[in-house]
């Protein structure tokens, strides 16, 4: 059980962001409040009033974070994105909850129990939640705009993932300790945070994926800063800076989070911007199509087991265990393609494990809201890489290239897991938000 010093973080953390923005400038101050309170806050602690979204670690530095735009720093913040493409998403987004309720007022059966009908109350509560999970991206798609501000971004980044390194180092060595010794409970499954003879580390994020998933973006960030050769301290060459986080990272032990680190570590140094443009789109079609090849069975996930196997027996049998779950719930998700089944359980079979964003999506929302979900990253990756064709400046169109594909894997990731945390949301708002400000140049020829 949470601990009252748990309480009175959560609680508290709007009296800190107030102090962030009167004390740093727009940037710094909302990245403080929303990644910190990612990294900071207790996992499962949570104030539950009726009628509106639970206040809890994804919820208070949003809300936290809106105040103090609005009404400390005076911003004029819209309360939809200014860009067509990414209003019409969010709007799916937060519409089609009432659209699941209306097509869910039966109970359903979920093979050990009935779990009873949606009602409207369901569909107020759904859509403020769908809101303040976007409103991360909202606020900072607009408070983002030159290259300079986009840069600050990278580099709070990098320095998170520097600071972060030190619990990370601890619980490596001691073992996942900190949110039990601080909040009062450990919260998640401990077994599953041990990994190659050793532990993977937790700190305060609820699962060593999610550690690990951070520190691959951190990484791929400083890979970012090498290339442009920007220093996060006056102390540390890039290089250094760089080492060190994939090392963090490879300590994190997720394999995958590590390929994906690779993968743009490799880009940076061997592909050419046309080839990181494709591979990127590549990655992106493969995520956005990835349920139509489940649907009519298509894509290889035996032949992806057995390969595995080869390497590892043990990450073969954590696939396994995932695709078969995945096959259960798309199976049940196919009843309510369109709109889904809605919360409290009802996209859940019994004995099911929901272990990818993706399933999760579809099984709650139906195509609506996985369309609009994905579509908003989707959107928000293609505008960065049309963008970049068109700066004259290289390092600016390297920018937004190696922070396209930064997107695209985090996305794959949704296939197997579920980290879109509200630094996700940060992340794609700002790139949204420099890719939007880059000007469009154009050639003139004299006749």
């Amino acid at each position: 059980m949470p601990n009252i010093l748990a309480y009175c973080v959560l609680l508290g953390w709007p009296v800190l962001s107030i102090l962030f923005y009167k004390r740093f400038n727009t940037i710094k101050a909302t990245f403080f409040t929303i990644v910190g309170g990612y990294l900071l806050l207790p996992v499962k602690v949570e104030v539950d009033l009726p009628l509106i979204p639970a206040f809890d670690k994804s919820s208070i530095p949003v809300l936290s974070a809106m105040i103090g735009c609005f009404l400390i720093k005076k911003l004029s913040i819209k309360l939809l994105p200014t860009q067509m493409w990414q209003r019409i998403f969010v709007l799916i987004l937060i519409i089609s909850p009432l659209l699941t309720v209306l097509t869910n007022s039966n109970p359903v059966f979920n093979g050990r129990s009935w779990i009873s009908g949606l009602t409207l109350h369901d569909s107020t509560s759904a859509i403020l939640d769908q809101y303040i999970r976007v409103l991360p991206f909202i606020i900072v798609s607009q408070i983002i705009k030159s290259d300079t501000d986009f840069i600050l971004v990278c580099k709070l980044f990098v320095i998170s993932g520097l600071v972060y390194s030190l619990p990370i180092l601890f619980e490596v060595r001691m073992s996942p300790q900190l949110h039990t010794w601080i909040y009062g409970f450990f919260p998640h499954s401990f077994s599953q945070q041990v990994r190659f003879d050793g532990f993977r580390p937790v700190v305060f994020l609820g699962h060593g994926l999610l550690v690990a998933i951070y520190m691959m973006v951190t990484f791929a960030l400083s890979c970012l800063l090498w290339k442009r050769n920007i220093r996060v301290s006056p102390s540390f060459p890039p290089i250094f800076t760089m080492l060190f986080l994939l090392f963090i990272l490879l300590i994190s032990k997720s394999v995958a989070a590590f390929l994906f680190g690779l993968t743009v570590f490799f880009a940076v140094i061997f592909l050419s911007s046309k080839l990181n443009k494709s591979l990127t789109l590549l990655i992106l079609f493969f995520v956005m199509f990835y349920p139509a090849l489940c649907i009519f069975d298509l894509f290889p996930h035996t032949e992806i087991i057995d390969y595995v196997l080869t390497i590892d027996a043990d990450r073969a049998q954590s696939l396994d265990f995932r695709f078969y779950h995945e096959s259960r719930l798309l199976e049940h998700a196919r009843e309510q393609v369109l709109f889904g089944w809605g919360g409290w359980g009802r996209n859940r079979l019994a004995g099911s494990v929901t272990d990818g964003r993706w399933i999760i999506e579809f099984g709650m929302y139906g195509i609506a809201g996985f369309v609009a979900l994905f579509g908003l990253f989707g959107s928000t990756i293609i505008k960065a890489l049309q963008k970049s064709s068109l700066s004259r400046i290289k390092a600016q169109s390297d920018t937004l290239l190696i922070s396209a594909l930064t997107l695209s894997l985090i996305l794959v990731d949704q296939i197997v897991n579920s980290s879109l945390g509200i630094w996700v949301w940060f992340f794609t708002g700002a790139l949204l938000g420099r890719a939007s400000n880059m000007q469009n140049f154009s050639i003139k020829v004299k006749k």
